[in-house]
């Protein structure tokens, strides 16, 4: 049933606003959760589900020190032109999230071996601030089908587990494991945070509301007052938020138009569920909100496979994983050349860069090439090393053929293999750089000679073309250290919050751990969640 009152009303079933809701419910307010589509989770529910929390309280299960200080130098030497005080507020709450999370809903925390995306920069880590819940059961939620969009894989095995089997790899999955764990109803990742953080709003008594899209915001002079709701039906519905209204309903990359104009000309290819059409900026903007990092966004490489799509038909991108790390692959762009370090965690910024005699993309399009060794071993945008090559998989028995079966410049294409043959020989990629850091050896193939350097020589030769994508945008809504938005004077605006990629990115302009776009969405839920229900600050530890 529609409410026509409430304390708070959150926007978004994601982690942001799952956690949000949930702490403001603990904090005593009563919340209602406004999800627009017919599913729960948005891009957390199809997520590898790692949590970036420094300082976290799991740490310990890998014997790894950590102090405040190396976690502040590590995110301010990552994060130039950013706000100080808002990055020292993350750093003092993640921590304190991750036990709220514990305490007040049915997920268990397991830390994991993943390094930084700068591990062995000052203040890095190798392994320990990432997190994963431990299997979650669907219990009375019902079933996973119903309940978030599909995800590219089965979410009953952890990333552990997936790191350990050399899953990514292509190896052989464990389907006895798989299969118990389906048949127990228990969820793992993306899916089972999700899974869990609603329970806990269940069970805290939020009242979840989906297919109800929030249209518009109701402002007076003094404060946002509550929201109008289109219900599945159409019907327009006033709800009023006697303390706050608390956006989470994610970016843009879903609106073609708004992100082309945002990100240079050309939206990236959106890997999230086709749900975040930038209702949370506009709203936000009709408030009066000052909005930042607009032009930035959780920039990945990513396939589109020819006839990928989601439920409602939209085109659905995959992720480039293997592809990017492991041995006797490289990338190329239209002359021929290597442009940046694949394995870097950061190489989709490639993408951006312009020809300064033409002003086109310098290094679009773009291909993986690879060769027979790649393919013996590793999925190529999940074609498994036995299927057959799809028609849009371009293989020749040399490279001269594959250059111009593909429309890359064939001479370039020459140079560039026999020069990466030439160091990956000696081990050390002295061009990129890559293979040079932990984060790098993380994705690689662990039983390779190096895991991630390895010639490419033995036919046939493969070419896959890959383009600009994203998980997310980062640009929204500036907030304070509660998460209250603010206006463009820098004074709050009364009864508005925003988390997750609803609000301008905390840290960047690139990505600095896996699993961060999670840790501040999670963070700033629970931090503006319980200010937009009247909690007190947290001290300070």
């Amino acid at each position: 049933m529609m409410p026509s009152e409430v304390d708070v009303v959150v926007v978004g079933s994601g982690g942001a606003g799952l956690t949000a809701a949930l702490s403001a419910a603990v904090a005593g307010a009563e919340v209602a959760l406004f999800e627009a589509a017919p599913r729960w989770g948005g891009a957390t529910a199809i997520s590898g589900g790692q949590v970036w929390v420094p300082n976290n309280h799991r740490m310990s299960e890998f014997g790894v020190p950590e102090s405040h200080t190396d976690a502040l130098t590590y995110c301010t030497t990552h994060s130039p032109d950013r706000e100080p005080e808002l990055i020292e507020a993350f750093l003092q709450a993640a921590p304190r999230m991750a036990r709220f999370l514990e305490e007040h809903a049915p997920l268990r925390w397991s830390a994991c071996g993943i390094p930084d995306s700068f591990a062995e920069h000052p203040g890095g880590r190798s392994s320990g601030r990432h997190l994963e819940v431990l299997p979650v059961e669907l219990a009375e939620l019902g079933s996973a089908d119903d309940l978030v969009w599909p995800a590219p894989y089965p979410m009953v095995l952890t990333n552990a587990e997936i790191g350990e089997l050399d899953l990514t790899g292509g190896a052989r999955l464990p389907m006895d494991l798989i299969e118990r764990r389906t048949s127990a109803g228990e969820t793992t990742m993306g899916l089972g945070l999700v899974v869990g953080l609603m329970r806990g709003c269940t069970e805290a008594g939020v009242a979840l509301h989906r297919q109800c899209r929030v249209q518009e915001l109701h402002r007076d002079a003094d404060r946002v007052r509550g929201v109008t709701v289109a219900d599945a039906s159409g019907q327009r519905h006033r709800v009023s938020a006697r303390r706050a209204v608390l956006l989470a309903n994610g970016g843009y990359e879903w609106d073609g138009e708004l992100a082309a104009r945002l990100h240079g000309g050309v939206a990236p290819l959106a890997v999230s569920p086709p749900v975040n059409r930038g209702d949370a900026l506009r709203l936000a903007a009709t408030a009066g909100a000052a909005l930042a990092r607009t032009s930035e966004g959780w920039f990945w490489p990513v396939f589109q496979v020819p006839g990928e799509t989601w439920s409602d038909g939209s085109p659905r991108a995959r992720l480039v994983l293997a592809e990017r790390g492991r041995p006797h692959t490289i990338w190329v762009n239209r002359a021929g050349q290597r442009f940046v370090n694949e394995s870097s965690h950061n190489c989709a910024l490639a993408f951006s860069d312009v020809d300064s005699g033409t002003l086109l993309p310098a290094n679009l399009p773009a291909w993986v090439i690879g060769d027979a060794r790649f393919r013996e071993r590793s999925p190529v945008a999940g074609v498994a090393p036995a299927e057959p090559a799809p028609d849009w998989l371009v293989e020749a028995d040399s490279l001269a053929e594959l250059a111009q079966r593909a429309g890359i410049d064939e001479t370039g294409l020459l140079a560039t293999v026999e020069r990466f043959n030439q160091l990956a020989g000696t081990g050390v990629d002295t061009d990129f750089g890559r293979g040079a850091g932990p984060y790098d050896h993380g994705i690689g193939d662990p039983s390779a000679p190096h895991p991630n350097l390895g010639s490419i020589e033995r036919p046939p030769f493969f070419a896959a073309p890959i383009r600009r994508g994203t998980v997310g945008t980062k640009g929204g809504p500036l907030t304070d250290v509660r998460g209250q938005v603010v206006a463009w004077d820098g004074t709050p605006i009364a009864g508005l919050y925003a988390a997750g990629n609803a609000a301008a990115s905390v840290l960047g302009p690139g990505i600095i751990a896996p699993g961060l776009t999670l840790g501040l969405a999670l963070t700033w839920g629970w931090l503006a969640g319980r200010a937009a229900a009247g909690a007190p600050p947290t001290p300070a530890s």
